[in-house]
């Protein structure tokens, strides 16, 4: 790759785009481009919110020169050793907020890190305090779809493309600027470019490759993952050792002895009021659990489906045994009677059919008027957000996000609303299904 090309200031314009992802892999290469990339990402978000680097690279130089003293723990020694991730963290001393993470005494064993459930746990952690995670790794590693669909989405650094990573989950592509690519050229890799070759029957042009990673950036900017990601890999990690991942205010407060600034959790703590504290007594509460699905496209596609037969249909996420996954619920009801009835319907089709209480949500929008919104829902829905409408007592119809059983849960989807341009306020859910 070019010497001359700054991949650096090129992460740092990426990076001033990703304020609504929390967990992202930077793949290529050329581990220098893909680490300066992710360090450039990391001080664009480092003036926003806390952002920590993590190199599964395997102590390239220009992550490696950020890390201060001369502990040589890190990543590896975090999943075979359990070595406390407060520990691995350090501070950059020019850039305040940013954090990098080394990859330890030991070389990264892609193919039993990379699916690990710790990922998809420390990712969680991180979406909740607002932080950032970035982590490097090379596109040609073992697992690293597995890697991937476990975070936010990839950033993939140069010509390479990894045959295995979906195009749904392609946040963006930087490469150095080319004079001329013709799509009715064949394609033939330059000189010193390696091509990771997909099977023959699914070649496709560099064009159509850069239109297609556009595509998903535009996707991603809307919060909507059309294409389904495969279930988590059955594969098995490392022999068993503590489990060290913590949430981001853990990993990054316990490093270099400081402490995470009060804005991330005071803004948490704040989206999680209710707005209608006087409406408790008189919340929808009671619902009905359809199934789960490992992923928000999965459960967005599940809830446009049973829109039309079955009320007030959304999904919730939740965190199992370390998981995310998406529990698909239908019906709104103040007393437990019409939701034993709705379970008893949804069990005859073969579905769960649990009633369960989940007596928050995001309200979108109020006082939407009957021949209104129909379309909104249909807008909202093509945009893959849970949205579903209750009439009130005034005849106007409340539309609203998910179903809750805790404040503390409905943060999981807050997020993604706002990441499609939807303003959420947490509330008690009132009014009755149609």
């Amino acid at each position: 790759m070019s010497a001359d090309f700054d991949w650096e200031a090129e992460g740092v314009r990426l990076g001033e785009t990703l304020d609504g992802h929390h967990a992202i892999v930077v793949l290529g290469t050329d581990e220098t481009a893909t680490a300066r990339v992710a360090i450039g990402i990391g001080r664009a978000q480092a003036h926003r919110r806390h952002v920590a680097v993590g190199d599964l690279l395997g102590e390239v130089a220009p992550i490696q020169s950020l890390v201060a003293g001369d502990d040589p723990h890190g990543i590896t020694d975090s999943f075979v050793y359990g070595v406390s991730l407060n520990r691995i963290a350090r501070e950059v001393a020019s850039v305040p907020g940013l954090f990098v993470m080394p990859t330890g005494t030991e070389p990264v064993d892609a193919a039993a890190v990379f699916p690990s459930p710790r990922w998809r746990r420390l990712a969680s952690g991180f979406r909740e305090m607002g932080a950032l995670l970035v982590l490097a790794a090379r596109a040609d590693a073992p697992a690293v779809a597995e890697l991937t669909t476990q975070l936010d989405g990839a950033v993939l650094v140069g010509e390479v493309v990894p045959s295995h990573v979906p195009v749904a989950s392609v946040i963006s592509v930087v490469r150095r600027p080319v004079e001329l690519i013709d799509d009715e050229l064949p394609l033939s890799p330059a000189p010193g470019i390696e091509v990771i070759e997909p099977p023959a029957e699914r070649r496709v042009s560099a064009v159509r490759i850069a239109q297609g990673a556009a595509a998903a950036l535009l996707i991603a900017a809307l919060g909507v993952w059309f294409a389904m990601r495969p279930f988590a890999s059955q594969t098995r990690p490392y022999a068993p050792k503590p489990d060290t991942t913590r949430t981001a205010a853990a990993v990054i407060a316990g490093a270099a002895g400081t402490q995470a600034p009060a804005t991330p959790s005071d803004s948490v703590r704040a989206a999680l009021l209710v707005a209608n504290p006087q409406d408790s007594a008189n919340a929808a509460a009671f619902a009905v659990e359809l199934l789960s699905a490992n992923t928000q496209a999965g459960a967005a596609a599940r809830v446009r489906e049973e829109s039309n037969r079955t009320p007030a249909s959304t999904f919730t996420p939740a965190v199992v045994d370390g998981a995310e996954w998406y529990k698909v619920v239908a019906g709104a009801y103040l007393t437990r009677e019409p939701a034993d009835s709705l379970g008893d319907v949804l069990r005859r089709r073969g579905l769960r059919g649990t009633v369960v209480r989940l007596p928050y949500a995001y309200l979108v929008n109020s006082a939407v008027a009957s021949d209104k919104v129909q379309g909104l829902l249909n807008a909202y829905r093509d945009l893959g957000q849970p949205v579903y409408a209750l009439v009130q007592g005034d005849g106007t119809f409340n539309v609203y996000a998910g179903a809750f059983e805790t404040p503390a849960q409905a943060a999981l989807l807050r997020e993604s609303l706002r990441a499609a341009g939807i303003a959420p306020t947490l509330v008690f859910r009132t009014g009755r299904v149609l």
